[in-house]
């Protein structure tokens, strides 16, 4: 699965509350997610309906900017999973871009990590 190089335009959207922000950049069927903050239980809802919202208004590759995501429990991580269904069913793609080594090393040892790709950078 490879980001793929669309042009990022004005359908920005934040959301912001609790621990986590997220910051959502659309152009047609592909979007940038960008996440700050804990991707916990308390979180996790936040960003599957953000999730869900934009994957009704018909995107279907999604790319998650985690290098500003300081922590992921297992409710994140079934997010990201259910996310990566998601994609799938719709033809489309998820990609992880930019993820600390803890966290990276915590997808690759739930199985995220065989389906995406890890970029480095901002």
């Amino acid at each position: 699965m490879a980001l793929h190089e669309t042009p990022v335009t004005s359908d920005q959207t934040g959301v912001t509350g609790g621990l986590l922000d997220i910051e959502v950049h659309r152009s047609d069927d592909h979007a940038l997610v960008v996440l700050v903050g804990e991707l916990d239980t308390a979180t996790a809802g936040k960003l599957y309906e953000k999730l869900a919202e934009i994957a009704a208004d018909g995107v279907r590759h999604v790319a998650l900017n985690l290098a500003k995501l300081a922590f992921i429990d297992s409710t994140g991580l079934s997010v990201l999973v259910s996310e990566r269904k998601r994609v799938a069913s719709m033809g489309g793609e998820l990609t992880l871009i930019s993820t600390r080594p803890p966290i990276r090393r915590l997808l690759e040892l739930t199985g995220l990590g065989d389906t995406s790709i890890f970029r480095s950078g901002s």
